[in-house]
C-alpha cells in the first residue's frame, strides 16, 4: 500500500456526484431569470434603492474601491460553495453603500486583491451580518486580519434582541420591511447569474447601512457598545478559523470518551487528514469521516488488515494511505505528546446539577436584565465550568466567562453571587426582565 497523498479518487468521485446532484437541484431556482418586482423600500438616506452593478473587470474595481473609500463605511457579503474544496470558493462579493450596490464576479476576470486589502484598513468600517465565514478569507488573502467590521447580528445580542437572528427577521424588527426568501439552493458558480441571484444578492447588503444606524443607537442607549465591539474584534481574529492540530482534535463528537494513548492516535489521524485533504483540494471531512478517525482512535490499527474492518473507512482510502495509518498510529503509542489532557469529568449527584441548573438560571436572568441574550454571552457548558472551578476553590481568571467584556457582563456578578455577596432579584419591564 502506497502512503502518496496524490490523487484520492474516491473522495474526489464522491465530490463529483454532490455536485451533479447540487446542479440537478438548483436548475429550477436558477432557471428563474425575472428579477422579483421593485419594492417599497423602507423610507431612509441610508438604503440604495439602484439596481445593483455587476463589477467584472480590474477598472470597474479600482472605481468602486474608490467610491468605497471615500464613503468610509461599506457593507458587504459574500456567496460561495464550501463543500466541494478545501477552501471554500468564493463565487461572489456583494457591497453596497447609500449611494451604490456592486457584485463583484470572482470568477470574472478581476483581482479581488484591492478588496481583501480594503478589509484590513482599520481607517474604513465595514458592515456585515453573520459575517465570521466573510472575514475568514481576509487572512487567507493576505496574511492579515480584517479590522474595524461591525457584525449586525452579534449587535444585536446587546440589544435586547435574540442572538443569533436571521438577517431577514432583524431587518423586520429595525425597519419594518419583509424581505423576499434568499435562494437558499442556489449554485452561485453557474453564470450568467440570473437577474432574480442578483436581486436577491444585493439585498443581503442593502440594508445593512440603515441596520447598522438603529442598532448603534441602540447599544448607546444601553451603554453597551464597548461590549458589542470587543465581540466583533474577536470575530476577526485568524485563530479562530486555522487549524489547530493542538486542540482541534478534543473537539469532534466522541474525543470525550478517548484515553490519552487513543487521544494521541486521533490527534496524529486528524492532522494526517487535514495535510491530505489540502493536498487534494478537498473537504476534509470528505476525505475520511469524523467516525472512522474515531473508530481508528477508539480501536488503534497496528496492522493493515484491522483497517479493512473500519465501518466509514472506504476501501481505496484504505489501499493509498493504508501505510501512512498504521504507522501514524504506532509512532503515536510510541511517543504520545505530552501535552494531551484527557478531561473526563466524573457523573454530577443530582444534588450538583440542580445546583449547576440553578447557577445557569441566574446566568441567564443576569443576562436578561442587562438587554443581553444570555447566548451571546456564554453557553451553559461555560458557566458550569465557573460553577466547578468556584466549588473546586480553583483559579478562574482563564475561564472564557472570565475575560474580556464578558467578565463585567456576567462572570464578576456570578462570582458575587456565589460567594454571598450579590442578590439577583428580578421585575417584568415593559418587554425583559429587569434586575432591581
Amino acid at each position: 500500500m502506497s502512503s502518496s497523498t496524490n490523487d484520492d479518487a474516491p473522495a474526489k468521485r464522491h465530490l463529483a456526484y454532490r455536485q451533479r446532484h447540487r446542479a440537478a437541484s438548483h436548475d429550477t431556482a436558477h432557471a428563474e431569470n425575472e428579477a422579483p418586482p421593485a419594492d417599497n423600500f423602507p423610507d431612509s438616506p441610508l438604503i440604495c434603492r439602484d439596481r445593483a452593478e455587476l463589477i467584472i473587470d480590474d477598472a470597474a474595481l479600482a472605481e468602486l474601491m474608490t467610491h468605497l473609500r471615500g464613503a468610509g463605511s461599506f457593507a458587504y457579503d459574500t456567496e460561495f460553495i464550501g463543500e466541494m474544496t478545501y477552501d471554500p470558493q468564493l463565487c461572489l462579493v456583494q457591497v453596497a453603500t447609500a449611494q451604490r450596490i456592486a457584485l463583484i464576479d470572482p470568477l470574472a476576470d478581476v483581482s479581488l486583491d484591492p478588496f481583501w486589502e480594503l478589509l484590513t484598513d482599520g481607517s474604513i468600517e465595514k458592515l456585515v451580518h453573520a459575517g465570521a465565514q466573510d472575514v475568514e478569507p481576509v487572512h487567507r488573502n493576505t496574511g492579515k486580519p480584517a479590522v474595524n467590521v461591525f457584525d449586525t447580528q452579534i449587535a444585536a445580542g446587546f440589544c435586547a434582541l435574540a442572538y443569533p437572528v436571521a438577517l431577514g427577521k432583524l431587518v423586520n424588527e429595525l425597519l419594518g420591511y419583509k424581505m423576499s426568501k434568499g435562494h437558499t439552493f442556489t449554485d452561485w458558480q453557474r453564470r450568467p447569474l440570473s437577474n432574480s441571484q442578483l436581486r436577491y444578492a444585493a439585498d443581503d447588503v442593502r440594508f445593512l447601512p440603515a441596520m447598522v444606524a438603529a442598532l448603534k443607537a441602540r447599544l448607546k442607549e444601553s451603554g453597551h457598545t464597548d461590549w458589542a465591539v470587543q465581540e466583533c474584534d474577536a470575530m476577526c481574529d485568524p485563530l479562530r478559523y486555522a487549524f489547530d492540530s493542538e486542540t482541534d482534535f478534543y473537539s469532534m463528537r466522541g474525543a470525550g470518551s478517548l484515553s490519552f494513548n487513543q487521544l494521541a492516535v486521533l490527534r496524529a489521524l486528524m492532522i494526517w487528514r487535514n495535510d491530505a485533504a489540502r493536498e487534494n483540494d478537498v473537504p476534509p471531512r470528505a476525505l475520511v469521516r469524523d467516525e472512522a478517525l474515531i473508530d481508528l482512535s477508539r480501536q488503534p490499527a497496528k496492522t493493515a488488515e484491522r483497517l479493512t474492518r473500519v465501518k466509514f473507512l472506504p476501501r481505496p482510502i484504505v489501499d493509498r494511505h493504508g501505510d501512512a495509518i498504521v504507522q501514524l498510529t504506532l509512532d503515536a503509542l510510541a511517543n504520545p505528546p505530552k501535552s494531551i489532557v484527557v478531561q473526563k469529568p466524573a457523573e454530577p449527584l443530582p444534588s450538583e446539577r440542580f445546583r449547576a441548573e440553578s447557577v445557569w438560571a441566574a446566568a441567564q436572568a443576569i443576562c436578561l436584565s442587562q438587554g443581553l441574550d444570555p447566548a451571546a454571552v456564554a453557553s451553559r457548558q461555560e458557566v458550569a465550568e465557573l460553577d466547578r472551578a468556584f466549588a473546586a476553590d480553583e483559579p478562574l481568571d482563564s475561564l472564557k466567562v472570565m475575560t474580556g467584556w464578558r467578565r463585567d457582563a456576567l462572570g464578576n456578578r456570578l462570582v458575587e453571587l456565589l460567594r454571598g455577596q450579590r442578590e439577583v432579584t428580578m421585575k417584568w419591564a415593559g418587554q425583559r426582565l429587569a434586575e432591581r
